[in-house]
């Protein structure tokens, strides 16, 4: 490596120091827990990212990773946070996950599913005393939170028990470069493991007593923020540290050898790595149809290759050929070869050599291919060709052909880091003779690894090619690198796709890309990477009125005729992180393209006419250009053309205020190189963008909503005091008429004792009565009047008997009136007695309603505090209502941003121009209405061209009253003279874009080149 990754890198960082304001896209930076167990449900939290308004679908690659999204006690949402189930059945191993909200699909973050148990570190754990104690059989999800965060872990292990500590942070996107530490309880440290790019660090230890340890966790230079995930696992599974040969035939089992620390059921080595004991395992791996490169390095779009987890807690990289059988490096010196040969091996000690000899023809072609960083592997390796030379005294020299270092092929340049450090060389046999092949690793004089590992191919040249497509989100100006991003259509809106090709063994054939499997709504118009090209674009267009959807497309790219077409889908890349932590711009391969259609619209619509044209050198070309405006945007739009090659003038132009349409021209001139090429039209502009207006709609109809609440809840309130005020009214009647029987019940008993006393008055006096009756009855019986009497005595007993008779008349009088009396003394008693029963019942009756009443009265005072505390709710709810919609309308006031659109391509082919034409334009090209004037032109023949041309006035539109008659010239002449003539109501003034065109059979093609002239047309 020639310092080629930090060079990238320091090219973007360089021109990402300008940013523009762009419109929104959701994009994320990480998630967390980054892992989850097979068969359990685990909280997923967004880390961080961009415009993550309104979140409501977490997607994965695989279907049995689910989620929804997450709720709280009340039923709302958790913020950028979902529930997410692992199934049983879902193999360990790198999945892709996005999420989905109001700005589209976000761009995908890995999610690793493992077997064993997880759990999230847990903080503060920047201390030994803080330590997070963990047991044996776990994985740790943990990050660093700041540059100078330090994680601790106490573990327990018993005397024989090996533990192995290995972390994940470059297969799970994250930038971290962990340094992993392991002390005992007395802090002597025991091991030291450090991330070196793809190469995760892993500690392995035995312990010889029972005893806790302690493990440290830190970023190696000192990185931190939400992105820095890692993954690190406590457990005494087997860590293999490489496989040989870390290639199979595709179509077949493939024996292999295991290598690694603890591998319980393998065998002794003589290797170690940091101390431990390497063993190896055989084992067979059968490839089937897994091609999931989730978590492959871009550069891995070119190599065949595949996860392999055949031992849990490990994912292995494996290259796939279709070639077999596949040859090991030996540890002699020259190791002979027969060609073709596949083979692998590795830079295991310093100084290491690995060559391969072989005989070759004269006039054979081979191509020699090495796979290292493709595959994983952090070997940097050097491919040295010689041809070797015994002399006639048996010695040997050594012709060097060839030296390589890296890739000399980078398609992505600057965005898409492609550029690998593995060398190729073709060997075109200068001799019959013997040759080598000599690998060394870059750095071989001061290290050596058997995990330096690489795959060596030679085979004869076959013309092919590999498509990669990279997923991201252009610059809001479409010159700085792209950034992370995803395919999120805005209806109305287009979205363009870099698609760039490896071309292989001498490949320069024109490549056509289509998009297949697109859903209704979203087209996508076919282009090409044309010969010796690497790059094009595809333009994908979502309709006006495209429904809001997620779908997964395909890229597919052809060359060739029916006979010989050769046919690739495009491998997907995406980016995970632009320079940072000492690590360069960095991208990977993920499962699949999706697309999706968002709710927004786009500002406005670039409409150029589908143009599958060819052109010659000295050719003019208009191209007319529409607008389609929405949502009241009217201001100007600055177009240019993206993708011109050299030598072509394409001006810059603009579409003003009230314009739709405009003519641009392209100018192939002499010396523009015959290609084919994808032009795009693009158009910046200011535009004021509403952010989210459904949600100040939203907001607006809350705020009606609790206005109504608010007048419902006083007109309850409303009712409620009404209802109380009538109870207490009838409490106070309901009292006063209680008053009013206790005083009429007191009168009736007040009648009813008076009643008993004229009684007991009226008895007594009856008493009286008849005790004088009594009283006289005995004074007439003490008269003793016989015949014998005298009459004294006779007079006395008359009177006696007169007195008693007079008494018992008074008393019969009395008695019959006491009678009378009684009786109707009797009955105003007992009528008494029945109105005071009446008016005590009434008194009853009228307590009980007042009780009765008085519970109304308080349920009403209750019903009204009721009704009161919701009228304070109703109006703390409209505060809040118009607290939101105040931030809504805020939130969505139209702010400018610069929007970049893109047109639909147009595919070009340039051709070599049949001549070069010259013309003489009399009096400056001066034209009068109603005349004409001779243009001479002069026609110098050349590629070859040597037909009859006819000459032609070409008019650009909006150019109307010029006419000329077209020309011959034959092949023998030189010279032909078109008469231009004007009409009388020809289009005035200085006309521009006006050209004379010849046009002749070109070896079959019809071919054209033109000349400008200068016209003005005067009165």
């Amino acid at each position: 490596m020639t310092g080629l990754r930090f060079l990238l890198a320091a090219a973007v960082t360089l021109t990402a120091q300008q940013t523009f304001a762009q419109l929104p896209q959701t994009r994320i930076t990480s998630v967390f827990p980054p892992g989850g167990q097979q068969g359990t449900t685990v909280d997923l939290t967004l880390g961080g990212g961009t415009d993550l308004d309104e979140l409501d679908q977490m997607v994965f690659a695989h279907p049995g990773i689910t989620a929804v999204q997450k709720l709280d006690a009340n039923g709302n949402p958790v913020v950028n946070t979902f529930a997410v189930t692992v199934a049983a059945d879902v193999p360990a191993g790198l999945y892709d996950v996005r999420v989905r909200g109001l700005f589209g699909i976000s761009n995908p973050r890995i999610f690793r599913v493992d077997a064993l148990p997880e759990v999230a570190e847990i903080e503060p754990n920047n201390t030994l005393i803080q330590a997070t104690p963990v047991t044996m059989g776990t994985i740790i999800n943990g990050r660093s939170n700041a540059a100078t965060d330090v994680d601790f872990f106490r573990v327990s292990v018993k005397a024989g028990q090996t533990l192995v500590l290995r972390s994940e942070a470059e297969k799970i996107d994250s930038p971290l470069q962990p340094m992993i530490q392991l002390f005992n309880a007395s802090g002597r440290r025991l091991g030291e493991s450090r991330r070196i790019l793809a190469q995760e660090a892993a500690i392995v230890f035995t312990a010889v007593q029972d005893e806790e340890l302690v493990v440290r966790v830190q970023d190696a230079v000192y990185g931190g923020g939400d992105q820095f995930v890692y993954r690190l696992s406590f457990d005494s599974r087997p860590l293999v540290d490489w496989v040989s040969p870390a290639l199979v035939v595709a179509s077949e089992p493939t024996s292999v050898t295991v290598y690694g620390r603890h591998l319980t059921n393998g065998l002794p080595t003589e290797r170690k790595l940091n101390g431990q004991p390497v063993f190896q395992q055989q084992t067979t791996i059968v490839p089937g149809s897994n091609h999931n490169p989730v978590g492959a390095g871009a550069t891995a779009a070119f190599a065949d290759s595949f996860w392999w987890n055949g031992i849990e807690g490990n994912l292995v990289r494996i290259g796939r050929t279709e070639r077999g059988p596949i040859a090991e490096a030996s540890e002699t010196a020259d190791q002979p070869t027969t060609l073709p040969f596949e083979a692998t091996g590795a830079f295991a000690e310093r100084s290491d050599d690995d060559i391969f000899r072989f005989d070759a023809k004269k006039g054979e072609a081979w191509v020699i291919e090495v796979f290292a960083q493709r595959l994983g592997s952090i070997a940097d390796p050097l491919l040295f060709v010689e041809r070797v030379i015994t002399n006639a005294d048996g010695t040997v020299t050594y012709n060097r052909l060839a030296t390589e270092d890296d890739d000399k092929q980078n398609p992505g340049g600057v965005d898409l880091p492609t550029l690998s450090d593995d060398p190729s060389f073709r060997l075109d046999v200068p001799e019959d003779g013997t040759y080598r092949i000599r690998l060394r690793d870059r750095y071989g004089d001061t290290r050596g690894d058997p995990r330096l590992n690489y795959r060596l191919s030679v085979r004869a040249p076959k013309a092919d090619f590999s498509l990669v497509v990279f997923d991201a989100f252009p610059s809001a100006d479409g010159k700085l690198p792209v950034t992370t991003g995803a395919v999120s259509l805005r209806k109305g809106g287009s979205y363009d796709l870099a698609v760039y090709a490896y071309r292989r063994d001498g490949h320069t054939a024109a490549i056509q890309l289509t998009a297949e499997n697109l859903p209704a709504g979203i087209t996508c118009r076919p282009s090409v990477i044309g010969p010796g090209q690497t790059t094009a674009k595809l333009v994908l267009t979502a309709a006006v009125d495209a429904a809001e959807q997620l779908v997964p497309i395909n890229i597919v790219g052809q060359s060739g005729n029916a006979d010989t077409a050769i046919k690739h889908a495009a491998q997907v890349a995406t980016l995970i992180h632009d320079p940072v932590n000492g690590l360069p711009r960095t991208a990977r391969l993920t499962e699949l393209l999706v697309a999706g259609v968002m709710k927004d619209e786009q500002p406005f619509t670039l409409v150029v006419d589908a143009t599958n044209a060819e052109f010659g050198q000295d050719q003019q070309l208009m191209v007319p250009v529409r607008i389609e405006k929405r949502n009241g945007f009217d201001g100007k739009v600055d177009l240019s053309f993206y993708g011109i090659p050299g030598e072509v003038d394409a001006p810059n132009f603009a579409i003003e205020p009230g314009q739709t349409r405009i003519v641009a021209r392209i100018y192939f001139k002499e010396n523009a190189p015959p290609s084919t090429n994808t032009i795009l039209v693009q158009g910046t502009a200011a535009v004021p963008y509403r952010r989210n207006p459904w949600q100040s709609e939203r907001a607006k109809i809350k705020v009606t909503e609790a206005d109504a609440t608010v007048v419902t809840q006083q007109a309850a309130v409303a009712t409620a005091d009404v209802g109380l005020k009538d109870a207490q009214q009838q409490v106070v009647t309901l009292t006063e008429q209680v008053k009013t029987l206790a005083g009429e019940l007191a009168a009736y008993t007040t009648q009813q004792l008076k009643l008993r006393d004229d009684f007991a008055k009226a008895v007594a006096e009856q008493q009286t009565s008849i005790d004088a009756l009594a009283a006289v009855q005995i004074k007439l019986a003490s008269v003793n009047a016989t015949v014998n009497s005298s009459v004294d005595e006779i007079n006395v007993a008359i009177l006696a008997v007169k007195e008693v008779a007079a008494a018992a008349d008074e008393v019969a009088k009395k008695l019959d009136t006491f009678n009378q009396g009684a009786a109707e003394l009797a009955k105003l008693v007992a009528t008494t007695k029945e109105m005071e029963a009446t008016k005590a019942n009434e008194k009853t009756v009228a307590e009980s309603e007042v009780l009765n009443k008085t519970k109304d009265v308080e349920a009403s005072q209750a019903a009204l505090a009721v009704a009161q505390k919701a009228v304070e709710t109703a109006t703390q709810a409209k505060a809040a209502a118009d607290e939101v919609l105040k931030k809504a309308d805020e939130a969505s006031k139209p702010n400018n941003v610069n929007v970049r659109v893109i047109s639909e391509p147009l595919v070009l082919t340039i051709h070599a121009a049949p001549a070069k034409l010259t013309a003489a334009v009399p009096d400056a090209g001066v034209i009068k209405r109603g005349a004409s004037v001779p243009v001479k032109v002069t026609i110098v023949r050349k590629n070859s061209f040597a037909a009859n041309l006819k000459l032609t006035l070409v008019l650009p539109e909006g150019i109307t009253g010029l006419t000329a008659e077209p020309v011959d010239v034959a092949a023998d002449q030189a010279e032909g003279t078109l008469t231009i003539a004007a009409a009388a109501d020809a289009t005035v003034g200085d006309l521009a874009n006006i050209v004379i065109r010849a046009t002749g059979d070109f070896n079959g093609r019809m071919a054209s080149t033109d000349v400008p002239i200068a016209v003005k047309v005067v009165e």
